[in-house]
């Protein structure tokens, strides 16, 4: 009876120690995660402020794909 108690002891350690690393490998998932999404926000920010959307119809089409392109070698590139 005893080794019974002691093996059923092991295995509820093994299984909580196997939750618990599941759960700390989530957590630094999601911090991962947003971290990364304030990265894309503060891009797509930055992005759009170098557009300059609003004033997108005072603009040739030439001009706008050069705006576009100047704009993506500036800031689109960067990690």
């Amino acid at each position: 009876m005893n080794k019974l108690k002691i093996a059923i002891f092991t295995i509820s350690i093994i299984i909580f120690s196997l939750i618990g690393i599941k759960k700390l490998i989530y957590i630094n998932q999601v911090k991962d995660l947003k971290n990364k999404e304030a990265f894309l926000n503060e891009s797509i920010r930055v992005l759009n402020e170098c557009f300059d959307l609003e004033n997108k119809n005072k603009r040739t089409l030439n001009k706008s794909i050069e705006l576009i392109e100047y704009c993506l070698e500036e800031y689109g590139y960067k990690n």
